[in-house]
């Protein structure tokens, strides 16, 4: 153990500063005794060899010449508070430092939570404008095409007035035409009774034969047309026709009209006026030319109704 010079304090042996109050320990000061000459600490009071009373401070190094004046030094004193404030003075700038550190990091967080705030407010506004957009656009369209479909919708019915109006004046029957979606009339697959409809309709709304309007209107009063097959002699029948007259309406009208079909599809019409002998021509057309006629202006319904209630007697 090494006791402090100064305070007395017991220090480890391998101590080279006291523990407490921090003079340095050394071992090369002892005190000489001045009977035998024998080194003791410098803590004894007598002489360890010849029991001398220790009254002098000399003293000498166990390395060194015993010449050398062993007088006891007290060593010099240690100011621990300069120590301390040199520790404080360390810790002190680590301590700022690592303030100044949390210090930038927390700005440096604070700058990043803003700019992300930012980010998500304009994204959250240019998404509302484009949304707001789309909807105007989408609104305008909708209005926009409940236009168009207004105009579609108002150009039909002028459309279909003006048809209207327009068969109309060109119809001189008082019963307007319908449109029909059946099939077309074809010459060849042509029934009697669906001929005798078309001539009819077609000598009315077409050839415009007085009779043949007479005869039209009556099959649609009384939903019904008389045909009647009249043989006749070769002296009644020209070249291009056949032998027989088909009569229409016979007895129900003072005059009489009918038609005689050609040998190549050609139609004849022919009138009887009242107390006068025979029948005469008055025009002509072709069966090609009345169905075209009756298919172009939507009258396939109306023949088909007419032949569907007429009547064929002689056939």
């Amino acid at each position: 153990m090494k006791k402090c010079s100064r305070c007395g304090t017991e220090n480890s042996k391998d101590a080279i500063f006291c523990e407490n109050c921090g003079n340095k320990l050394s071992e090369s000061k002892k005190v000489v005794c001045q009977n035998c000459g024998f080194p003791n600490s410098v803590e004894a009071s007598f002489c360890e060899n010849c029991g001398s009373k220790l009254s002098g401070v000399h003293s000498s190094d166990t390395t060194a010449d015993n010449n050398i004046d062993n007088t006891y030094e007290e060593l010099p004193k240690v100011d621990n508070t300069n120590k301390k404030q040199k520790d404080v003075s360390r810790i002190e700038p680590k301590n700022l430092r690592r303030s100044q550190g949390n210090s930038k990091s927390n700005s440096l967080r604070n700058i990043v939570v803003t700019i992300a705030i930012i980010i998500v407010i304009v994204i959250g506004a240019v998404s509302l404008g484009y949304f707001k957009s789309n909807r105007q656009t989408e609104n305008s369209r909708n209005n926009n095409s409940t236009v168009v479909q207004k105009d579609k919708s108002n150009s039909s019915e002028k459309s279909s007035s003006s048809n209207s109006n327009s068969y109309s004046e060109s119809s001189s029957s008082s019963e307007k035409e319908t449109s029909d979606n059946s099939e077309k009339l074809s010459v060849s697959t042509l029934t009697n009774k669906q001929n005798a409809a078309s001539i009819l309709v077609y000598g009315a709304l077409k050839a415009d034969v007085p009779l043949f309007k007479g005869n039209y209107e009556l099959s649609l009063k009384n939903s019904q047309l008389y045909v009647s097959l009249v043989k006749l002699n070769d002296d009644e029948t020209e070249a291009d026709e056949t032998p027989i007259l088909y009569e229409l309406a016979p007895g129900q009208m003072d005059s009489s009209c009918g038609y005689k079909l050609g040998r190549n599809r050609e139609v004849y019409f022919y009138s009887q006026v009242k107390n006068t002998p025979g029948f005469s021509r008055i025009s002509a057309t072709t069966q090609d030319e009345i169905v075209d006629y009756i298919n172009s202006h939507h009258l396939v319904d109306k023949v088909n109704e007419i032949a569907n209630n007429t009547v064929v007697n002689g056939e």
